[in-house]
């Protein structure tokens, strides 16, 4: 199941308001933290970070409500007036400062916690965009999960409680438009490529995660629940869910909706070979925007993000930013972090092809009309020992290269890649 919202309807909840609660906007807390509080329809959000990424988080968190509505068939039941609070701090230290300001429990080797015994969600800065933003929906999510169905009490079985969430909080998210429940365009946690190394193990004990004998990992909790959304009976799926949402367990449910499961893993298994990740990244800061768009970020270097496998062709658009210097296209060859090629065009309106890693060098050369506004279309197309080059469909040059992964890159700059097309 792959959920989304309308554009219009998007575009509505981003005129929803979305403002600090009043003159005294930043309020200090008990721990010493300044926070300030960002309200809108359901959500009460206090922050320590930017303003700017306050306001991006908020609309956030209203976009994912309807989704979670269609999803679970209900919603939390406010009061008049009341909003689910959610606390995003900016580091682990001033995190764990609010959780023992609340009084609540700090938990081990977690980034986010949702504490039913206040409602709200803690969750602190991640490494990358994606990642602060992935791990919001999540925790957010439980908090909704359990007020919604669960009577703010976890279901017993780990690989439900967590495999809802990480089902549906692998995301796209554009600034406007939220989808739930997708196969990412790239991660950094490639969910799917991992699930499907346990599943590649001989002794892979699938039935010990369903009946809660062992402990599992949220990669194959997210396939189950993936599999089962995506492919199992929604009448079925319904039923188990109200089940445990109730309190009781698979290990006396689970066959009863959706049969053996050593005879379900081997289906599983062959499943999760159609539902890996198109690309890759080769450095952190990517991040898919659709099922053929992403955003990619390098302050001060060269940044790429690769298909899986070899390819023979990659077109995509770079979309011109508003303002600044950038620069971004196509990455026509890909060998390791030490030995790669690009195609890219910059604000000027000058391209080049460049070698780079343990030596640099440029091949090919060369200008074309700068834009202010739109895009750039760049093409790398393999034509036998060479891969011809195109800019807005006119051919402008070719380089000889061996056959290997392309994808898009960029260059001490943030840039949007549209319509992304490679085989």
């Amino acid at each position: 199941m792959r959920l989304l919202i309308p554009l219009f309807a998007a575009l509505v909840l981003l005129c929803l308001c979305v403002a600090p609660v009043g003159a005294n906007e930043e309020l200090q807390d008990g721990a010493g933290l300044k926070l300030e509080y960002f309200e809108s329809e359901h959500y009460r959000l206090g922050t320590n970070i930017d303003e700017a990424t306050s306001r991006e988080y908020s609309r956030v968190l209203e976009a994912m409500w309807p989704l979670l509505v269609k999803f679970f068939g209900d919603e939390p039941r406010l009061k008049k007036n009341e909003r689910l609070t959610v606390f995003f701090l900016d580091s682990r230290e001033n995190w764990h400062a609010k959780l023992t300001e609340d009084g609540v429990g700090i938990p081990v080797g977690a980034g986010g916690y949702y504490w039913p015994g206040n409602r709200c969600v803690y969750l602190f800065t991640q490494p990358t965009l994606y990642n602060s933003r992935q791990l919001l929906i999540h925790e957010a999510m439980h908090q909704f999960h359990f007020l919604a169905k669960c009577n703010n009490t976890g279901p017993r079985d780990n690989w439900y409680t967590e495999g809802v969430v990480e089902y549906l909080s692998r995301h796209h998210w554009d600034g406007e438009e939220l989808s739930l429940g997708v196969i990412p365009f790239c991660s950094l946690a490639d969910y799917p490529k991992k699930a499907l190394d346990l599943f590649d193990m001989p002794d892979y004990d699938f039935a010990g995660m369903i009946t809660s004998e062992r402990a599992s990992a949220r990669p194959e909790q997210w396939a189950l629940v993936r599999y089962l959304v995506a492919e199992g009976d929604p009448k079925k799926w319904a039923a188990l869910c109200k089940k445990l949402d109730g309190g009781q367990d698979a290990r006396n449910n689970f066959k009863k909706y959706f049969g053996d499961p050593d005879k379900l893993k081997p289906r599983i298994h062959e499943w999760l070979k159609t539902q890996q990740e198109p690309f890759v990244p080769v450095w952190n800061e990517w991040q898919g925007q659709g099922a053929n768009a992403c955003m990619g970020t390098a302050p001060t270097t060269y940044s790429m993000c690769r298909t899986r496998e070899d390819a023979d062709s990659v077109a995509v658009d770079v979309r011109i930013p508003k303002e600044g210097n950038w620069q971004g296209g196509v990455l026509v060859y890909f060998d390791s972090t030490d030995d790669y090629a690009v195609f890219m065009v910059n604000q000027a309106g000058d391209w080049l092809v460049t070698r780079g890693g343990k030596s640099w060098s440029t091949s090919a050369s060369g200008k074309v009309e700068p834009k202010k506004e739109g895009s750039y279309r760049l093409k790398g197309e393999r034509d036998g020992a060479n891969i011809k080059l195109s800019i807005d469909d006119v051919e402008v040059g070719t380089v000889e290269l061996p056959k290997s992964p392309m994808g898009v890159c960029l260059r001490n700059c943030t840039l949007e890649f549209r319509r992304i097309e490679w085989k």
